[in-house]
């Protein structure tokens, strides 16, 4: 339970994980160095609802919740059979949700979180994870109520918690400790039960002091979100616990010195499709193949190949926004059509003159611009998200074709669908194809209905880009 200047709630946090009928509970409690009366509140209930079930943790400066995490969690995490992260300022509303996630682990899961629902009455947009798919690429699903087997945590390497300047992060902790527990298995389970009471008016949240917050997402933890979702995934590890009870004298794992290798990743039903598109795009793009190196997209080859025909079928200039990897491999895909050039834009300088560089490495760096646009709230009716500002682009448009890869960002289908209007007038008014990658089919479609619900006589083509993208483009019969 990290805490931080929450008086108002710490009695009622506690009192509500003692109300849970899972008794076999020990509490980490983390005040980090509040300037209220939270430590004081919490130590006297802590002693009545926890006797001899508890430590106590005061911080003298202020560490964020990924220090915490390392510096008290981590090394109390070989006496737990799993861990839950409980917010000092939030309470748990379903006194079952612990024993169902024991259950859970007693069956064999290593992950197991709830949904969620906030004091000013919306409801969390958690959902089950697909196993067969890097929990990277799938967007933020597993918020609160969050648990995972205790082992995974000793696997983490220090850098996962620090941005890329080295500092702690100090915004989307959760999602700091949650993706890289995910990516080191696969036996999740998801409980549809609205369980966690988020309290999304407490003054002292980072989204009510942030006032370009959008939703409950404050600036800070959009970027650091961001680099999070960056990062390379960790292996998935054969301890994974679902799958290791193979016999009672297996010798114990010492999660700080991981020795075994990451299992085998399954075939999918498309490998021999992916083979053959390879090996079709690298005779035909020699870059190609260095773009991938020096970028790591983490498209298929099936997913290459349906943006190659789209850019050869639609001749012109090419938008690239959301994560910027994919531009080295769009320009490659050119190959020496030296009218047709791609655009990225990214949010500093640095990410700039990084995504020149690797287009230099590729040998691509004549058909590749990075433009800087810092990103800024965007809301149309309900829907609202941050997207990079479009204010230069008047010396690179009009574009025939924009790749929106909206994996990964906050709201794929607000950034998605928003980006359709904000983009129209860099866009070719004939001819072409706004192609959005998401994490899943689910989002593909709701991007279909949201562009048909703004411009009903466009196309919306759900499921295209090797089944879970979405691409749009104009009805030529209409024009």
């Amino acid at each position: 339970m990290p805490a931080r200047n929450c008086e108002m709630y710490a009695a009622e946090a506690l009192r509500s994980l003692a109300r849970q009928v899972h008794e076999d509970i020990f509490v980490v409690y983390v005040d980090d160095a509040s300037e209220d009366q939270t430590g004081q509140i919490a130590q006297h209930h802590l002693n009545s609802l926890f006797p001899e079930r508890h430590v106590y943790i005061r911080n003298d400066v202020k560490f964020g919740k990924s220090r915490n995490i390392w510096e008290h969690l981590r090394p109390r995490a070989k006496s737990a059979e799993f861990i839950a992260i409980l917010d000092a300022d939030d309470r748990l509303e379903d006194p079952t949700i612990l024993a169902e996630m024991a259950a859970c682990y007693a069956g064999g899961q290593d992950v197991v979180w709830s949904n969620f629902f906030t004091d000013t009455g919306f409801k969390g947009q958690n959902s089950a994870l697909d196993p067969a798919r890097s929990p990277r690429m799938q967007g933020w699903r597993t918020s609160h109520f969050f648990s995972f087997r205790a082992a995974l945590l000793g696997n983490i390497p220090e850098s996962y918690f620090k941005d890329t300047k080295g500092n702690w992060f100090m915004g989307a902790c959760d999602v700091a400790l949650a993706l890289p527990i995910l990516d080191q298995t696969r036996n999740y389970a998801f409980i549809p039960k609205l369980a966690y009471r988020y309290t999304a008016s407490n003054l002292y949240s980072l989204h009510n002091m942030d006032q370009n917050s959008v939703g409950l997402t404050s600036t800070l933890q959009s970027g650091n979100m961001q680099q999070i979702m960056r990062m390379k995934p960790l292996p998935i590890w054969a301890e994974a616990v679902g799958e290791a009870k193979e016999t009672e004298t297996k010798p114990a794992h010492n999660p700080d010195q991981p020795a075994h290798a990451a299992k085998p990743a399954p075939i999918a039903a498309s490998a021999q499709w992916d083979a053959k598109a390879a090996e079709h795009l690298i005779a035909a793009h020699p870059n190609l193949l260095m773009a991938q190196a020096v970028s790591s997209p983490d498209l298929t080859p099936l997913q290459v190949l349906a943006l190659k025909q789209i850019l050869q079928t639609t001749p012109g200039s090419v938008l690239c926004l959301g994560r910027d990897e994919i531009a080295v491999s769009l320009a490659a895909l050119l190959g020496e059509n030296a009218a047709a050039k791609v655009t990225c834009l990214v949010e500093t300088d640095q990410a700039a003159a990084a995504l020149e560089g690797k287009a230099d490495l590729a040998g691509v760096s004549q058909r590749l611009t990075a433009r800087k646009a810092p990103r800024a709230p965007l809301r149309m009716g309900r829907e609202e998200t941050l997207f990079p500002s479009v204010s230069d682009l008047e010396r690179d448009g009009p574009f025939s074709v924009v790749v929106a890869d909206a994996r990964g960002e906050q709201n794929e289908v607000a950034f998605a669908v928003l980006g359709l209007p904000t983009l129209a007038n860099h866009i070719a008014t004939t001819g072409f194809h706004y192609c959005v990658l998401t994490s899943d089919l689910t989002e593909a479609n709701s991007v279909a209905e949201g562009a048909l619900a703004l411009a009903p006589s466009l196309i919306a083509c759900a499921g295209a880009l090797g089944g879970t993208g979405c691409v749009i483009f104009a009805n030529e019969k209409e024009q």
